[in-house]
Parts: structure tokens; C-alpha cells; sequence
């Protein structure tokens, strides 16, 4: 009995397991300004080097407005390298819908000025990228914040 409880532990605990990505604040590359983070994505494949282009593969997320943002849910598939990638200087604010005086849904257009690629973990393929924008009410400042939680296979 008791070690059919610990290996049911232990498989819970494996099975619950997230590697959570954080996108910085401001655009970290030293071969541009630093400008705000605006959005992100996820794709998959192998870069063909450290700057640009993209990698080859990308899915189409389910969305889900939620008060201050999106959720972005992908699958990405086994054995692909998968990137969260970090937009920075997007000018254009995508209002969201107003519910019980909150805002659900807005974000920023995508495709920034800069990308800032992070590789995932071999064997992240579940992941909800979590778009949060956050207003100052002093100054009518507006901030994004971006992560990633991603399950293991």
C-alpha cells in the first residue's frame, strides 16, 4: 500500500510539471533601442541562426480574452524545437471588450519592430502564453507583461 502511494505521488508530481518563460520588459538585444514588449507568439523548428528569420513552423492558437489580455493556448508538436517569441515596439492597441467596467481581450498588433527568441525545453509542447497589459492610473501609462507556461510530454 505504501509504495503504491508514493508512486502515485510521484506520477502526479511528474504529470503537473511546467517550465514557466518570461518575456523581458524591454527589447534586450544590443543591436537596437530598448523598446517596450508589446506581445508574443510561439512557433517551432530550428533557426537558421541567432537573428532573424523565423523559424518555419507556427500553429494558430486558441485564443481566450481574459480581464487585462489573452490567453494564447499552442500544441506544439513532438520532436520540434519550440520558441516563445517576444515582440517588442508595436505601435497599434487592439481595444478589447468592456464587461462590468473591465476591459477583456485588448492587445497589441502584433509584429513589433524587434523579436527576442526564447528556446523552450525539449519537451515543452502544451503551453498558454498569458498577455497581461497593466495601466498606471496616475499617469495613464500602459505596460505589457508576457509568460509562458508550457507541460511537458
Amino acid at each position: 500500500m505504501k509504495t503504491a502511494l508514493v508512486a502515485i505521488l510521484t506520477l502526479s508530481c511528474t504529470a503537473a510539471y511546467a517550465d514557466v518563460y518570461r518575456c523581458p520588459a524591454a527589447y534586450p538585444g544590443k543591436d537596437a533601442a530598448a523598446l517596450p514588449l508589446t506581445g508574443a507568439m510561439m512557433m517551432f523548428g530550428e533557426r537558421p541562426g541567432n537573428g532573424l528569420p523565423f523559424p518555419s513552423g507556427w500553429d494558430t492558437p486558441s485564443d481566450l480574452e481574459v480581464e487585462g489580455g489573452m490567453d494564447q493556448h499552442y500544441e506544439l508538436p513532438e520532436n520540434e524545437q519550440g520558441w516563445l517569441i517576444c515582440e517588442y515596439g508595436s505601435r497599434q492597441r487592439v481595444k478589447g471588450r468592456i464587461r462590468n467596467g473591465h476591459e477583456y481581450g485588448q492587445a497589441m498588433e502584433h509584429y513589433g519592430q524587434q523579436s527576442w527568441f526564447i528556446k523552450l525545453a525539449p519537451r515543452d509542447a502544451s503551453c498558454t502564453v498569458h498577455i497581461r497589459e497593466t495601466r498606471f492610473n496616475d499617469t495613464n501609462k500602459r505596460i505589457w507583461t508576457v509568460s509562458a507556461t508550457c507541460m511537458r510530454q
